[in-house]
């Protein structure tokens, strides 16, 4: 396995950055630079840029040292893409003990993820994308502190304790919400500041940012666009689970903003095998409401001459399970030439076009060019293919690097740099935190295709600025 061989490399590599003076100002071209007053921080190469092979010549992506380690790699096999959490055992990174940096230049920024146990390859995938940020950075007082909280929130405590007593100034991670609380306990008690991978609100604030893709936000984008598009009743049918229940709460918030209606929500059990019951029941309820009389204005792209008591559905479900709800709705007459499909991120999944009632749903997410473009960077250096999650630890390496750059404060890593208005633009598009510890980012609108998932059809914003009138 590559990490394997390349993780001793790295690390003698970190290791020396501990003892190096000031930083270098190399790395991707444009990478840190500010765009326009007023418009977010580049924290990621634009879509599109240009990537060398390992080793070849012009590789301006990797230092010589990795470059040469992942020149010996090239025939490594290559591994499926997922949206689902990799569960295939892999050996635990080995860290070197480290003792506090003897230079004062040294940033040490301690990284917490499963590196062990049966998320260790989604684990294992996010700090690979923040080791390639770092070399990216080419910031020699960057250095990473790699450990593992197998998923555990008390591996995760002490492994947050371990990193502060080394010397990290911000923490990257952990993934699940009940390590991110436990973390963040311990890091107020040291004023230092965590980036989080979880998407659950309750564990934000107090020092605590979250990276990931929450679902309000999603929610709130494609509601809110399917209004634009003529939309204006609404059901959902939502897994009864602290996820699928937030995602109600928000729906029902999204219609009314829009001047919308939710007519029905159902629920389903998690952990049902047969979900027939539930879809038979669900339209029992909707054939019970008001049918949208024929005379109304036209809802785009369904067909006019059928009579339907909604004109959008929310499915905030994914893989195999929306695979295998989303026949079931035009069986019991739940017909999407007449009714919207709507979903959430859990719809970025390619393998979703094979389901023929899903062709033509919308769903709101993270512009789909700069997750390619980071896949094949990734791929690239490691020879297999990133988890969709990926993407995120690399925006968060890169912030890091950005924000310890400030030349106008002692501690860069402060809730003022962090919440820049202005926000910064990452693989998955711009992104700012807002004072609470929740992040804010500019999504698209996209449409299942019957062959290669998602196109958009109304672009994530490229400013967190509001247009003049």
């Amino acid at each position: 396995m590559l990490a394997r061989r390349v993780v001793p490399v790295l690390a003698v590599l970190l290791l020396a950055a501990c003892q190096s003076g000031p930083a270098t100002q190399g790395g991707l071209p444009g990478l840190l630079e500010r765009v326009v007053p007023g418009a977010p921080q580049r924290v990621a190469p634009s879509p599109g840029t240009p990537v060398a092979q390992p080793g070849s010549a012009g590789q301006t992506n990797l230092p010589p040292a990795m470059a040469q380690a992942l020149q010996q790699q090239q025939t490594l096999p290559v591994a499926t893409p997922s949206l689902a959490i990799e569960t295939q055992p892999l050996p635990p990174i080995t860290a070197p003990a480290l003792t506090p940096p003897a230079s004062a230049d040294a940033i040490c920024i301690g990284f917490l993820a499963p590196l062990s146990g049966p998320n260790a390859g989604l684990g294992r995938a996010l700090f690979d994308a923040a080791q390639l940020a770092l070399f990216d950075l080419a910031d020699n007082r960057l250095v990473l502190l790699p450990r593992d909280t197998e998923g555990n929130p008390e591996k995760a405590t002490e492994a947050a304790r371990r990193v502060i007593a080394e010397g990290a100034q911000i923490i990257i991670g952990p993934l699940f919400a009940n390590e991110a609380a436990a973390v963040g306990a311990v890091a107020r008690e040291r004023n230092v500041k965590v980036l989080s991978f979880s998407t659950d609100r309750s564990v934000a604030g107090g020092g605590v940012y979250l990276l990931g893709f929450t679902p309000d936000q999603q929610v709130e984008r494609v509601i809110g666009y399917a209004r634009t598009r003529g939309l204006t009743r609404f059901a959902a049918l939502v897994p009864d689970s602290a996820y699928g229940n937030a995602v109600a709460q928000v729906a029902s918030a999204a219609a009314a903003a829009n001047g919308a209606q939710m007519l029905r929500q159902d629920r389903y059990p998690v952990d049902t095998g047969d979900l027939t019951p539930t879809v038979r029941r669900f339209a029992t309820g909707l054939r019970a409401l008001p049918a949208r009389g024929l005379e109304e204005p036209p809802v785009d792209g369904v067909d006019p001459n059928i009579a339907r008591p909604v004109d959008g559905l929310l499915l905030p479900e994914g893989g195999a399970r929306l695979r295998a709800l989303a026949p079931l709705l035009p069986f019991f007459d739940i017909d999407p030439r007449a009714v919207r499909f709507l979903g959430t991120g859990l719809w970025d999944d390619p393998s979703l076009s094979t389901e023929p009632a899903l062709v033509g749903g919308w769903y709101a997410g993270p512009a789909p060019e700069g997750f390619a473009d980071f896949s094949r960077r990734f791929e690239q250096g490691f020879g297999r293919r990133p988890p969709r999650l990926a993407s995120l630890a690399y925006d968060a390496t890169a912030l890091v690097g950005i924000l310890a750059r400030r030349t106008d404060t002692t501690t860069p890593f402060d809730d003022r740099g962090l919440s820049n208005p202005d926000g910064f633009a990452g693989y998955d598009g711009i992104f700012r935190f807002q004072a609470d510890g929740l992040v804010q980012r500019g999504l698209a609108v996209l449409e299942i295709q019957r062959r290669g998932g998602g196109r958009v059809i109304d672009p994530a914003p490229t400013s967190f600025q509001q247009p003049a009138n």
